[in-house]
C-alpha cells in the first residue's frame, strides 16, 4: 500500500474522529470501511478526502457491485461514505436510500428463516462443551431473542413498577436502550444459569476475564461455526432471533412490540422475521 493511500486514510479517520462515537464493534467496521474508501480516492487521484464529491460517491459504488458484494456489505460502506460526508460538510452527496447505492435488501434480507431446531441444539451442546459462557450465551439468544453482541454484555435484572423481573438489554445496536420481561420458564432458566455463572467466576459479565469484548466476540463467532452453526445448516446465531419473534406472532403479540423486543426502531424490519 502506497504511502498517499495511508495518508489519505489516516486523513478519513482524523476527520470523523470527533463525528462517531459508535460501540467498539461497530466502529472497527466502520473504519475498515473507510480505509477501503481512502484506498479507491487514492487510486483516483484525490489528494484530500474532503475533495470528493456526488461523482466519487456514484464511482465507488459501482466498484462495489461490480465485485459482487452482499447488499449487506454496500450498506455497510454506505454507512460510512455518509459518515465521512457529513463530516467534511457535504451530506448530500451519498443518497439517503441504500437501495440508490446497491444496498437494498429487499428480496433477500426481508425473508422470513425457519430456524432448524434439532441443529440449533446440537450446535448448543457443542457450545456448552467448548465453555460454559458461549452455551449460556446460546441460550440467552434463544430466550430472550438478542444479539450476539447482547448476549455477552447483559447480566442486569430489575423489578419494575408493577413487580415484574426485566434483564436490562445491553451493547445494544444503535444505542437503543430496551428491558425485557422474564415471563416464560426459558428465560428464567437462562437467567438463572446466567447469575451461577456471574457468582462461581466473579465475572462482571460473559466476557472471560482474560478476554476483551471483541476477542470474546470472536471466539464466539469461531466457535459457533466449528459447532456447525451457518446458514446452510439454519442454525447460526441470528436465526434464534428469527425464533423469537415467529414464537412471539404465533402467541399473538402485534408487530410494534416484537419490533420493540428485538429493538428495532422501525416496525416494518419485522418482515425480516415473521411471515
Amino acid at each position: 500500500m502506497g504511502t498517499h493511500t495511508e495518508k489519505l486514510q489516516q486523513e478519513a479517520r482524523n476527520v470523523i474522529g470527533k463525528n462517531w462515537n459508535g460501540a467498539s464493534l461497530t466502529r472497527e467496521k466502520l473504519l475498515v470501511n473507510l480505509n477501503r474508501i481512502a484506498e479507491f480516492a487514492a487510486q483516483k487521484g484525490y489528494q484530500h478526502m474532503d475533495q470528493v464529491g456526488g461523482k466519487f460517491v456514484n464511482d465507488l459504488f459501482e466498484k462495489l457491485k461490480s465485485e459482487g458484494l452482499s447488499p449487506s456489505t454496500i450498506s455497510g460502506y454506505a454507512t460510512a461514505m455518509r459518515t465521512l460526508a457529513g463530516a467534511i460538510g457535504k451530506a448530500n452527496i451519498v443518497p439517503r436510500d441504500n437501495g440508490a447505492l446497491g444496498g437494498s435488501r429487499a428480496g433477500t434480507r426481508l425473508q422470513p428463516k425457519e430456524p432448524n431446531v434439532e441443529k440449533m441444539l446440537e450446535v448448543r451442546q457443542a457450545l456448552y462443551e467448548k465453555a460454559e459462557w458461549l452455551g449460556i450465551a446460546s441460550d440467552l439468544r434463544a430466550a430472550f431473542g438478542v444479539r450476539a453482541k447482547e448476549g455477552l454484555l447483559s447480566k442486569t435484572t430489575f423489578e419494575d413498577s408493577r413487580g415484574r423481573t426485566l434483564l436490562k438489554i445491553e451493547g445494544t445496536k444503535g444505542g437503543r436502550p430496551r428491558s425485557l420481561t422474564v415471563d416464560t420458564p426459558e428465560k428464567g432458566a437462562a437467567l438463572a444459569t446466567l447469575k451461577q455463572h456471574l457468582a462461581e467466576t466473579g465475572a462482571k459479565s460473559l466476557i472471560p476475564a482474560s478476554m476483551t469484548l471483541k476477542q470474546a466476540y470472536d471466539f464466539q463467532r469461531n466457535a459457533l461455526h466449528r459447532a456447525g452453526a451457518t446458514k446452510e445448516n439454519g442454525a447460526n446465531a441470528h436465526l434464534a432471533r428469527h425464533g423469537y419473534a415467529q414464537a412471539l406472532k404465533a402467541a399473538g403479540v402485534d408487530r410494534e412490540a416484537i419490533a420493540r423486543d428485538l429493538g428495532h426502531g422501525r416496525i416494518d424490519v419485522i418482515s425480516h422475521y415473521c411471515r
